[in-house]
């Protein structure tokens, strides 16, 4: 006895197999994929975008603390000024003298006690500081840095810093940094 090896294949009344997809189920399996990409890329650029401004921010931040440890590194009373270099070798003045008890001296507080950045700049209390940029990388940020210095007592004052990065570089040049705001006590 002999034994077939056909395969069987189920036909419908039509005639026509049942086995695949039709164009219809591809049409739609793929826009659902394209949407789920479309959201993907959504995802990837917004990443891109936070990232960005994190770094930023770190930036502001740090230039803030070198700003705060100049300043708390004189004695409470003193009416030095100090210099600093920024990364594009433009050589800025830091005043270190303290203002009254109540408004300080520098740049003005807002009632929370933070810089007004929308305020004139006051000179020597204010700068625009060129950060370095990473290596490999020609973009450099600008910060706008003000800072306040206010006498608490004979031997101790309050410094307040504050810095916000100026130029935009992340995606389509649109970037708005809110101020980085640091302060401490500090004397001899």
């Amino acid at each position: 006895m002999m034994r077939s090896n056909k395969k069987t294949v189920s036909v419908s009344k039509t005639g026509k197999s049942r086995g695949g997809f039709t164009l219809i189920e591809m049409m739609i399996s793929m826009t659902v994929m394209a949407i789920g990409l479309l959201g993907l890329n959504v995802m990837f650029v917004t990443a891109m975008v936070t990232n960005n401004k994190n770094s930023h921010d770190s930036s502001a931040t740090m230039v803030s603390q070198l700003v705060l440890e100049q300043i708390s590194a004189q004695p409470a009373n003193s009416t030095a000024n100090i210099t600093v270099t920024d990364c594009a070798g433009n050589s800025r003045t830091i005043a270190t003298t303290p203002g009254a008890a109540t408004t300080g001296a520098g740049a003005p507080l807002l009632a929370d006690g933070t810089i007004n950045q929308l305020a004139a700049k006051v000179a020597n209390y204010s700068m625009t500081y060129v950060a370095c940029a990473p290596a490999g990388s020609n973009l450099q940020s600008s910060y706008d840095v003000r800072w306040n210095v206010m006498t608490v007592s004979p031997d101790t004052r309050l410094i307040t810093v504050s810095a916000r990065q100026l130029n935009g570089t992340s995606l389509g040049g649109l970037h708005f940094a809110l101020p980085v705001n640091l302060r401490s006590i500090g004397g001899r």
